[in-house]
């Protein structure tokens, strides 16, 4: 059996990075090899852009420094399977601190697909990824992009121009779930950390690329899924976001469609997602509105051009909105929403295979005064108008 282009395809639905392509192979012996791949970049960010990589500097303009490190690991096995792993680690400089994430182990079965167990995104991480082109400033209308979490599994085919993707996760603690805003606070804190204890979830994913039309590749996707979380507050007539979960379930949908080679010559994708929260009794309060919330929906639009030139330069730019729509039971008159508009903007320069730099912006576009209270602070700069310049070393 050959696995030449369909080993391929699914590789670019799984891979850790787009570090790796980039990727230096450090063994290679018996029909197993080893790639190490990473990046050091540094990137000087404005006042008020995003706290400043989440290093809790928002309120002054500053150099941030970070790392990442990581290993394929592949192993033939006989001609119909092999085995498959990865690790990766990122380091921020500023505070020292190492995170894991990707961890994963799995079989490339060739024409028949590829699985893997541990830790990665779910199977709509592969369609909202299609607009997730800028370096800092982009995804403000999709939700699942950091939902990198522990306990996964998944499996990809790939064949005649379809990719299709399943993913299942296990029961685990504190995993990050993009949106959930009102969980992890301590009384006093007017932060989230969008951690919640995941009973199970699991997700699909498909889509079609055609072969190019005029100045490439039309792509066709679309995926569903849901979470359930830990019940620790069913039945509590009054829970409240410190205590641990507050939430009940999420279901999701998103779409994209995508025209084109990202960096080379034109690019067109438009996405759309919904993410639906549903909570245990009084779980959500808005402050602004002085009530709980019985369940809120987060939804989004993303658009996004780019054209990328011979010489390397990169040139992009596009529109991104999202809405949190508050829902109440008593009274029912609260029912309100708040909206979020902004126009991200990036000028990047591939020196050569290693080496990149690029001017970074992000304009507000319109977004409501309250929406930073709906978000309960994760997005409390959208309404900034904010800059980067960064640096990227890629080995």
């Amino acid at each position: 059996m050959k696995k030449s282009l369909l080993s391929l395809a699914i590789a670019s639905v799984v891979a850790v990075a787009a570090t790796s392509a980039s990727a230096a192979t450090i063994y290679d012996k018996d029909g197993s090899s080893i790639d190490a791949y990473g990046r050091v970049m540094a990137v000087f960010y404005s006042q008020n852009y995003d706290g400043n990589n989440d290093l809790n500097e928002a309120n002054d303009g500053n150099f941030n420094s970070s790392s990442r490190l990581g290993f394929n690991f592949r192993s033939e096995i006989n001609q119909y399977m092999a085995a498959i792993a990865n690790v990766e680690w990122e380091m921020a400089a500023e505070n020292g601190t190492t995170q894991s994430r990707y961890t994963w182990v799995g079989a490339d079965f060739g024409q028949f697909g590829l699985v893997k167990v541990g830790k990665f995104e779910d199977a709509v991480k592969y369609v909202i990824e299609t607009t997730d082109i800028f370096e800092d400033a982009g995804c403000r209308g999709q939700l699942g992009n950091d939902d990198r979490r522990s306990g996964m599994f998944g499996y990809y085919w790939s064949g005649w121009g379809v990719d299709a993707n399943v993913t299942v996760g296990t029961a685990k603690d504190d995993q990050h779930v993009d949106g959930a805003f009102w969980t992890d606070i301590e009384p006093g804190d007017d932060s989230s950390e969008e951690e919640a204890d995941i009973k199970l979830s699991y997700a699909l994913s498909l889509g079609y690329t055609t072969p190019d039309v005029l100045f490439g590749p039309i792509s066709i996707r679309a995926g569903w899924g849901a979470a359930y979380f830990e019940d620790e507050n069913a039945g509590d007539p009054d829970p409240k976001a410190y205590d641990g979960n507050v939430y009940d379930q999420y279901g999701q949908w998103a779409a994209s469609i995508t025209w084109g080679t990202l960096n080379d010559g034109l690019y067109l994708s438009v996405m759309g997602q919904n993410r639906n929260f549903e909570l245990f009794g009084r779980g959500a309060h808005l402050g602004s509105l002085g009530a709980y919330a019985d369940e809120y929906d987060v939804t989004g639009i993303e658009f996004v051009v780019a054209y990328g030139f011979a010489n390397g330069v990169t040139l992009m730019t596009g529109y991104e909105w999202q809405q949190i729509d508050y829902d109440f039971s008593t009274p029912t008159d609260l029912d309100s929403d708040a909206k979020s508009s902004v126009i991200p903007v990036l000028a990047q320069w591939q020196i050569n295979p290693n080496i990149k730099i690029w001017a970074e912006a992000r304009f507000d576009a319109g977004t409501d005064d309250e929406y930073a209270d709906y978000s309960n602070g994760v997005y409390s700069y959208n309404d900034e108008n904010v800059f980067a310049l960064g640096a990227k070393y890629t080995f």
